[in-house]
């Protein structure tokens, strides 16, 4: 009650100071907003979609002028726009927002005017050909709620109007400012008057570059040779291994491999390379071999990416693009970045995401100091710190003030999105603030975990590069064995800690810490190199165990285990096997209830949609829907692949037409979509049915139409 007292008392006052004085606001053109409190954002400086006009015709107006929808006339007035202004507050608390606009009877009856605040979105229909109720041409939308964390966002379209559309300029009114306001006298001024040149204001952000990376020197004492031999004794002896399983053959071990390094299936030209070759250190040449591929960077670039991925939330009218970021990542792991380095670069990205793709954590998450506080620690440290955001850890030791110090660290950090391109997304500074305690207001400044405060006031790239420094360091023992977790767990579907990422002594702990730490010094050692450490895991004999097929129990790492197959690997296991192409989908149109449809998907993001998972979750979250089961079995596009008419230039024709004999077609069948050759019973089977269909053809095209949807197809052995 007190509230909407003090609006109105506020909306009476200025109201009858705009009725005083009427010659000084409607003799000339432009208002002098010099002494006006607030926050003032004029036209110019929202983000618009749709034909927009500028005008100067009803005076006075802020700045150069205003813009509107257009006349009635108009064609174009009718079609949908928008604008959204957006500001940073300096604190949270209630302010009153104001919009600038002048009226007549042509003017648009109900606007509408969409806040965002605490408390929810606000939808109110403002009737402009009314006078405003205000100082000059402002009008007085109401006061609401809002956080410092979180950007004041206001929409005004034209749907359903009735009229025309005017915008001038908003202001925000902090409770502070409002009797500054009520004495605030709006005078007009000439639009060709001389002004005196304004005071020059500190810049509210700006772009800071963060120094280039430096590793630190690796002392004697951390240097560490580590074969695979000895790494399989540390597993044998940790893991108390008394039963194994046999080694894989080298079919197997190709398929395996293959699909480990370059996310796909080999082709059958690699399937019969690799068994003429007999020399007996084939395997560990076909390791490197693989990771010197340009495939290995963008396949764990696809994983990296889904680790990010699932955890960004999409912003309103922007979708997440992940190809620039992707083609980096990928990129720097295929030159042999350290992960360190790569790191680094993540956390302190500063530009926009087009021509600083590492800019896209901080950017895509909007400069969110909550979501970057938790995500940061989850992927870089194996730590989950979420759960003490609102309250203490409920279950191990992490105050809430620990989260709010790793958020601090965020906090000068800004994020500006433009309308529907992601690509344009741009990570900068701004000069000034400080983190706060949520139900408090107590200040926080930056540490890590235990670690010393910084300063007050330092700036925010020296506050992220202090953090990046201190993640990547090789005295940070969390970093790596991070890395080492998540690495293990895609190459022996088992990490040495579950969750995968909560590892920290505060959060779990590992199953097997001697191997783990090893590990972990191994990469330090080896300078966070990726390609040395999945080196030294393939060439193990504990990565190239078989299955455990009669299903007693072995112990951890004792043999391997089945692995559903992301996305991205079953769209490039399709497109070598039968030659799958990635068709891109059409763009939806825009209408006047979507304004923005969502990209068009490719083949290759269908089949990420129904296949892909939270590399995160463990193996019990991967889903087996009925949309995966579905898309094998009746996609149009897949579909056309599985035709064996000689005009139909698919990989099933080309076998057909190149193997007259059924033993020699089936093999190649076999070879190009499960990788190996077929036993005497799948041989036996098929020859059968083959032989009990009168049309080899069609019997063909079911053969590879089963073996396509069979559960093998779909997974890792």
């Amino acid at each position: 009650m007190k509230r909407l007292m003090r609006v109105f008392v506020l909306t009476l006052s200025v109201a009858l100071l705009s009725t005083s004085a009427p010659s000084l606001l409607w003799a000339k053109d432009r208002l002098d907003t010099s002494k006006l409190p607030g926050i003032l954002l004029d036209d110019q400086e929202a983000k618009k979609t749709g034909k927009w006009h500028d005008s100067t015709h009803a005076k006075p107006y802020v700045g150069q002028g205003y813009i509107h929808s257009g006349q009635l006339s108009d064609p174009t007035s009718k079609e949908s726009k928008s604008v959204l202004f957006e500001t940073e507050l300096p604190a949270s608390g209630y302010y009153s927002i104001y919009l600038s606009y002048n009226s007549a009877s042509s003017r648009a009856a109900a606007v509408p005017i969409s806040i965002k605040h605490v408390d929810g979105i606000e939808e109110i229909r403002l009737d402009q050909r009314k006078k405003p109720e205000g100082p000059a041409s402002f009008h007085l939308l109401g006061e609401f709620s809002f956080s410092a964390d979180q950007k004041l966002e206001v929409t005004i379209s034209n749907q359903d109007a009735k009229g025309i559309v005017i915008i001038d300029a908003l202001l925000i009114v902090s409770k502070e400012e409002e009797q500054q306001l009520a004495k605030f006298k709006p005078v007009a001024i000439a639009a060709n008057a001389v002004k005196k040149p304004a005071a020059k204001k500190k810049p509210a952000s700006i772009l800071e570059k963060a120094p280039a990376f430096v590793r630190g020197a690796l002392s004697d004492t951390d240097r560490v040779s580590f074969t695979s031999n000895q790494l399989d004794q540390l597993i044998e002896k940790e893991a108390r291994i008394e039963k194994t399983t046999d080694i894989i053959d080298d079919e197997q071990f190709l398929r395996r491999a293959t699909l480990d390094v370059i996310g796909r299936m080999p082709s059958e030209a690699e399937t019969m390379e690799f068994a003429q070759d007999h020399s007996p250190d084939k395997r560990s040449k076909l390791i490197d071999r693989l990771l010197d591929s340009p495939s290995y960077g963008n396949n764990w670039a696809n994983y990296w990416s889904d680790v990010f991925s699932y955890r960004i939330p999409q912003p309103q009218l922007t979708f997440l693009n992940y190809d620039t970021p992707k083609k980096w990542i990928g990129e720097e792991l295929n030159a042999g970045t350290g992960w360190d380095d790569i790191a680094y670069q993540i956390l302190t990205g500063s530009g926009k995401v087009a021509d600083v793709p590492a800019a896209f954590f901080v950017g895509f998450h909007q400069a969110d100091t909550s979501r970057l506080a938790s995500e940061t620690t989850r992927i870089f440290l194996g730590t989950q710190i979420e759960c003490a955001e609102c309250h203490d850890h409920p279950f191990v030791d992490i105050p809430q003030e620990r989260f709010h110090q790793m958020a601090a660290f965020f906090v000068r950090t800004k994020a500006e999105l433009p309308w529907n391109d992601s690509n344009q997304i741009k990570v900068s500074s701004k000069t000034s603030g400080e983190h706060k305690m949520p139900e408090t207001g107590k200040e926080m400044m930056p540490a890590v975990f235990e670690g010393d405060e910084l300063t007050k006031g330092i700036s925010d790239i020296e506050r992220r590069t202090n953090l990046s420094r201190w993640i990547t360091s090789r005295d940070n023992k969390m970093f790596a064995k991070a890395f080492v977790n998540r690495v293990w767990d895609r190459l022996m579907d088992e990490a040495l800690c579950d969750p995968i990422d909560d590892i920290s002594d505060e959060s779990g702990y590992s199953s097997f810490p001697e191997l783990h730490n090893a590990v972990g010094d191994y990469f330090i050692s080896v300078d966070y190199d990726a390609k040395s450490l999945i080196r030294l895991m393939m060439n193990t004999k504990t990565y190239q165990r078989d299955l455990n097929r009669d299903g007693s129990t072995l112990g951890l790492l004792s043999a391997a285990t089945p692995k559903k197959l992301r996305g991205d690997e079953i769209f490039d296991s399709l497109a070598v096997s039968i030659q799958l192409q990635n068709v891109k989908g059409e763009r939806g149109k825009e209408t006047e209830t979507v304004r923005f449809p969502p990209p068009a998907k490719s083949t290759r993001d269908l089949i990420n949609e129904a296949f892909g998972y939270d590399p995160s979750l463990g193996k019990d979250f991967r889903p087996q829907t009925m949309q995966q089961a579905m898309y094998m079995m009746n996609n149009k596009q897949l579909q056309a692949e599985v035709n064996a008419k000689k005009n139909s230039d698919t990989k099933l024709a080309e076998i057909l037409k190149n193997s007259k004999d059924d033993r020699h077609a089936i093999e190649r069948l076999f070879v190009n979509i499960l990788a190996r050759k077929p036993t005497e019973s799948d041989m036996r089977v098929s020859l059968d049915f083959i032989a009990s269909t009168e049309n080899r053809n069609e019997a063909y095209e079911d053969l590879l139409w089963s073996l396509l949807n069979s559960a093998e197809f779909t997974t890792r052995r």
